[in-house]
């Protein structure tokens, strides 16, 4: 949908809607039925602040209740998560109230950069499924000017929740945002990064260009003083070989690794 209106394309548009009207399931519940969504009590203390999407991953990275719930990654992990760990699923989606719409959807942005580019273990694949928490975060940013009021919060926490669910059923793998910060760009700019989306190994893969773009986007939307979303696009652009997160044999020992390193 998001790419229908930056293309000005009623076709892929209309794609959208029937793809999205296919897709409607089980998850809606939470969206539909406001008895789940129950903000946080207020603090007593005035300094208080509410955590970020960042910290809040986190946090859910170190909760002993989210471990053995599955041996590998995938997407069909989340069935039995929201079967098992309903509840505490819940407790973090509603841990994000937002409050400030502007500065709190920009910290999701960062997020989503931060836990695609520095969850990935050096020589590991970039995670396929971490990858549209990106992408997706990209088309929410598109979509909310062209929604009513009314509807852009729930949008929103529509990706918060698609977000702690895919990063539960991913492993929950460390998310090292020193990782970006540390990749050399000397010399190199987002047309770098524009030339490698279009001539790299990756060229050809709608998902490695969608996902430079995104960071690009994001960089123009909101600014980059520290230099992390072209960090972070340098990175990616430079690391990626192939996709990773399926589960697969080939995943295997990249599970095992996780496993241990969180202990």
């Amino acid at each position: 949908m998001g790419y229908g209106h930056e293309l000005s394309s009623h076709t892929i548009i209309v794609e959208a809607l029937a793809m999205g009207s296919c897709s409607y399931n089980s998850l809606h519940k939470y969206l539909d039925d406001p008895s789940y969504t129950s903000p946080p009590q207020p603090s007593s203390s005035p300094t208080c602040t509410l955590p970020s999407p960042l910290e809040l991953l986190q946090k859910i990275h170190k909760d002993p209740r989210f471990d053995n719930l599955f041996s590998t990654p995938g997407p069909s992990n989340v069935v039995t998560l929201l079967a098992k760990r309903e509840p505490e699923v819940l407790e973090y989606w509603n841990a994000w109230p937002l409050t400030d719409p502007k500065t709190q959807f920009q910290q999701s942005q960062h997020a989503a950069v931060a836990l695609f580019v520095g969850s990935r273990a050096p020589s590991k694949a970039f995670d396929f499924f971490l990858v549209h928490l990106l992408t997706s975060s990209h088309a929410v940013r598109i979509l909310l000017p062209l929604v009513p009021a009314r509807f852009q919060i729930p949008i929103v926490r529509q990706w918060w929740l698609f977000t702690i669910a895919v990063y539960i059923a991913q492993l929950r793998p460390t998310i090292e945002v020193d990782r970006i910060r540390g990749v050399d760009v000397r010399g190199k700019d987002w047309g770098y990064v524009e030339r490698m989306a279009l001539t790299a190994k990756g060229a050809l893969d709608a998902h490695y260009v969608k996902a430079l773009r995104a960071m690009r986007e994001a960089c123009r939307t909101w600014g980059d003083d520290e230099g992390l979303y072209l960090k972070a696009a340098v990175g990616f652009a430079e690391g990626f070989e192939h996709w990773g997160g399926f589960g697969t044999d080939a995943d295997m020992e990249e599970v095992k690794e996780r496993s241990v390193a969180r202990k």
